[in-house]
Parts: C-alpha cells; structure tokens; sequence
C-alpha cells in the first residue's frame, strides 16, 4: 500500500465532489434554469467530508500509472446530513487521473466521471465534472457538477441536473 500526501486524500475528496452550503436561486445561477418541454434544471450545492481514502499502488512500486485512489465521503445540503459518496480515482498517464463517483442522496444516485490533468502531489484548480446517469428521481438526469473549492476538510461543488 502506498502512503498518500495530504493533497492527494484532500483532492480526492473534492474530486469525489463537496458543495457550497445554502441553497441555490435562479436569480443567482449563471445557468438559469431550463423550464423546456417536460424537463427542467435542477441545482444541488453540496458540501463534502472526507470518512475514508485509500490508496492502491498498481503496476510499479511508487506513483504511478495504474495507481488508483478510492474515496468516501458524507455530503451536507445547507449544513445538514444529506447522503454519501464513493468515488475511484485511476491515475491514466503521468500527469492524468481519471475518476468516477456516486453521490447516494434521498431520492436516488447520481453517477459522474472526470478527467483531470494534475501532476503527482499537487492538488487540482476549480474543474467540471460530467453527470453520466443515476437512479430513483434522478433516473433520467444528466448535466454537470462544478467543484469550486477544495480544502484540506473537503470540497464544495454544485450539481446542475437537467431532468
């Protein structure tokens, strides 16, 4: 097993995706919500900490292609309880990791993906992530998450789902 830097469980944690507490507005979304036929945008901000993170050295001994970093964590809406999360995260290339993730919150699952290039030991900017499915109420949702923060207590972002 290899041991991880403080980044790497931070960033992991944020990777796997936190949020910003408080509610989100349309008047305040510079992505306005989208009342079209039978769908319409919903925002979820979520925040992130961090139960759990291992880290799998694959292939050579050391950082490395193939090393995978697994992650869980509990995501708060407006500073309460509101589900889990469990994400993988695959270095791909030198500088490139590759993570998928569920978020498990009250009315279903949302599943994400995201590739990020960052080199080994440095914690990655503000990105977007792809919404790829989910189930329950979120069975039909696709769109994109936004990380905007990243600390060493976990992450911040906001779910932009189109139903």
């Amino acid at each position: 097993m290899l041991s991880i830097s403080k980044w790497g469980a931070v960033a992991a944690t944020a990777l796997s995706l936190a949020t910003v507490a408080g509610p989100a507005s349309a008047s305040s979304d510079p992505y306005p919500l989208d009342r079209g036929r039978d769908k319409y945008t919903e925002v979820i901000s979520l925040t992130s900490t961090g139960t759990g993170t291992t880290v799998v050295d694959n292939g050579t001994p050391g950082p490395g292609v193939g090393d995978q970093i697994i992650i869980t964590a509990n995501l708060y809406r407006r500073g309460l309880s509101y589900g889990t999360e469990g994400a993988v995260c695959t270095r791909v290339a030198a500088q490139t990791t590759h993570c998928t993730g569920t978020f498990s919150l009250p009315r279903g699952q949302v599943t994400w993906q995201h590739l990020q290039t960052t080199p080994i030991g440095t914690p990655p900017s503000d990105f977007d992530l792809a919404v790829t499915g989910g189930t329950g109420a979120y069975a039909t949702a696709r769109g994109y998450g936004h990380v905007a923060r990243i600390s060493e207590s976990g992450g911040a972002f906001t779910l932009y789902l189109v139903h």
